[in-house]
C-alpha cells in the first residue's frame, strides 16, 4: 500500500516537528521548504492535524506549529486514518473489488496476511521513529 500524498506529507511534517528542540514552534514555510512540500497543500494537512489535536499552533512573529503530544505516542496508523478517511484495505490487490470468502482469488490469503502485517507495522511505528530517520535523510534524498 502506498499512502496518499496527504498522509505522507502529514507524517513527514510531524517527523520534522518531532526532530526540533522541544517547544520550538516551526512555521509552515519552514516545514514546507525543508520537506519540499507545496505550502498550500501542507497548510491544509497541518490544519487537519491541528483539528484532530496532533498539533498546536500559535499566531504571530514567534508562532508556528508544535506537536500537541509526544512523538512516541503518535502512531503512523493514527495519522494515516486521520488523513485518509476512505482508506480501503479490503480491496482486491488485482483491482477486482472487495475481497470476500465467496469471491477470493488465489492471492487472497497471502494478501490478507500482508494487509494484517502492514496495519500492525503502522500501528507499532511512531512519529518519533520516523523523526530519527528524517533527521539524517533530508527530503528528496535518495536512500
Amino acid at each position: 500500500m502506498i499512502v496518499s500524498k496527504a498522509a505522507g506529507y502529514g507524517i513527514r511534517a510531524l517527523a520534522y516537528l518531532a526532530s526540533q528542540v522541544e517547544g520550538r514552534p516551526c512555521g509552515l514555510r519552514e516545514i514546507a521548504e525543508f520537506e519540499q512540500i507545496p505550502p498550500a497543500y501542507l497548510g491544509k494537512v497541518l490544519g487537519e492535524l491541528r483539528r484532530h489535536h496532533l498539533l498546536r499552533s500559535t499566531k504571530g512573529k514567534h508562532g508556528g506549529y508544535q506537536l500537541a503530544r509526544p512523538p512516541e505516542d503518535i502512531t503512523l496508523w493514527e495519522v494515516i486514518l486521520l488523513l485518509e478517511p476512505d482508506l480501503d484495505l479490503d480491496t482486491c490487490i488485482l483491482g477486482y473489488g472487495v475481497c470476500s470468502s465467496r469471491s477470493a482469488c488465489s492471492l487472497d490469503e497471502d494478501w490478507q496476511r500482508l494487509r494484517i502485517g502492514l496495519v500492525r507495522l503502522l500501528q507499532n511505528s511512531t512519529v518519533s521513529q520516523i523523526a530519527v530517520f528524517a533527521d539524517t535523510h533530508p527530503a528528496g534524498e535518495v536512500v
